[in-house]
């Protein structure tokens, strides 16, 4: 039920120890000449079958054999990523894609709004136009949300409307929970907050619970800006790191991730999300799970909670490592999160120099770039840190699915060029690589399998 861009990824696990061996078992660019080539949603059917939402140029819709005008795709592959089973046109652009528990497409498709489809995107099921959709989510149930511009819209299973929630002033994602009938949004704004000698400015994320009728039931952080408040930003300490709520996804374990950007090691996941002045405990871990030694640099924090409740669960924090010592940059800004049946975590984001490597394909001492990283239930090991390219590539998607005793991973992104890791490619060069031009973008996936 997630998106995802043009860069693909699939794990194949039977099981996911911190010493489980991984390599690719197929990587390849998707994209051509004279274009900026994206895929801007991944997700995988009941049987395995990979479905990615791209905007493709003339040259690889025709290599695709996609007919008619527009730039918006859905191309389903193989469960092994090797093979493209099919590619449609679905309109002028795509924006995002998400899945339900029948299997049915949801896609966000900008100025064209909100369709659903049949699972082989051949049928288009219903079309709601409430202005430009920028992203969306469905339950298992088919209730489906969308964002346009700052408010979040709510649909039944067959496209009947069902409210509108106000959004804040950034409203960066959505997501269905079908158990609990509760949409769940993130985003943050800008404010100005007195830090016990001067005002300043500064960003403060919010988590947002509604009903299917529009109605607020619960909010986490949102801090307020009023000394006099018990809800003031800096009434326990210091808190004026910027925060962001990146993404946020309901896991395969029925579980809230979200997903957020934090500038300073002074920031308010350090508290409770209904009492500022209850402090949690965070899971830990090494030098790349601590804030230490850092500045302003935007790192990542990511966290479970109850859906229904929006009840903190755990939180972890992460980034990059300069050989100084120094906290190094991991954002999750156009990136994505989810968790599978027995709660791994799945993140896909973009990093500086630094990023703790366990697979390397590339190779190469700079040790940034587009990432997956996936962490243990307990979110205190990590179990894989990669990439498919050394710095190149901007990964926006991830989802995940156990189909008998095989777990994959689908992570997909955008922004390729030359450099790639490629095996068993459908297209093994980047569109523009041959030509003495100005290379375009390309979308780029692969799959990863535990051996």
């Amino acid at each position: 039920m997630r998106r995802f861009l043009v860069v693909g990824i699939v794990l194949a696990v039977t099981a996911m120890p911190a010493s489980a061996g991984l390599e690719f078992a197929a990587s390849s660019y998707l994209g051509g000449s004279g274009f900026d080539d994206a895929v801007v949603g991944a997700c995988i059917q009941a049987d395995g079958t990979i479905v990615l939402a791209a905007n493709l140029g003339p040259a690889v819709c025709e290599r695709l054999g996609v007919k008619g005008p527009g730039a918006g795709c859905i191309v389903r592959l193989t469960p092994d990523g090797a093979k493209v089973l099919s590619a449609i046109r679905i309109g002028s652009e795509v924006k995002d894609l998400a899945l339900d528990g029948a299997d049915s497409l949801y896609i966000a498709a900008g100025a064209d709004g909100l369709l659903k489809t049949s699972p082989d995107a051949s049928k288009v099921v219903w079309t709601a136009k409430p202005g430009k959709v920028t992203r969306v989510d469905a339950g298992e149930d088919g209730h489906a949300a969308c964002i346009v511009e700052r408010t979040v819209r709510i649909f039944d299973p067959h496209g009947k409307p069902l409210g509108t929630a106000s959004g804040g002033q950034y409203t960066c994602d959505v997501c269905v929970d079908s158990e609990s009938g509760t949409v769940i949004q993130t985003g943050f704004r800008n404010a100005r907050a007195f830090d016990g000698k001067k005002t300043y400015p500064v960003q403060i994320c919010y988590i947002h619970g509604e009903a299917y009728d529009g109605k607020r039931k619960w909010t986490n952080y949102n801090w307020s800006t009023d000394r006099n408040s018990d809800r003031f930003l800096n009434k326990p300490t210091n808190n004026m790191a910027d925060s962001r709520g990146d993404r946020c996804a309901i896991g395969r374990d029925g579980k809230l991730y979200v997903t957020f950007q934090v500038a300073g090691g002074n920031h308010i996941f350090r508290y409770h999300p209904r009492d500022i002045m209850k402090k949690v405990s965070l899971a830990g871990g090494d030098k790349y799970h601590q804030f230490h030694n850092s500045r302003a640099e935007h790192k990542c924090f990511f966290a479970r909670f109850e859906p229904a409740t929006g009840g903190f669960l755990a939180g972890q924090q992460f980034c990059g490592r300069l050989s100084s010592g120094r906290a190094n940059a991991a954002v999750t800004k156009d990136g994505d999160i989810t968790a599978d049946a027995q709660g791994r975590v799945y993140i896909v984001g973009r990093a500086a120099s630094g990023l703790p490597l366990s697979l390397n394909p590339t190779g190469g001492d700079y040790t940034g770039g587009g990432f997956i990283l996936i962490m243990s239930p307990d979110l205190k090991k990590r179990l894989m840190c990669t990439r498919t390219c050394d710095g190149r590539g901007a990964p926006h998607a991830v989802d995940v699915r156990t189909i008998g005793k095989r777990t994959r991973v689908v992570f997909a992104g955008s922004g390729m060029t030359d450099g790639m890791f490629v095996r068993k490619a459908v297209q093994e060069k980047a569109g523009d690589s041959n030509n003495g031009k100005k290379e375009p973008k390309d979308g780029f996936f692969a799959v990863i399998e535990a051996r």
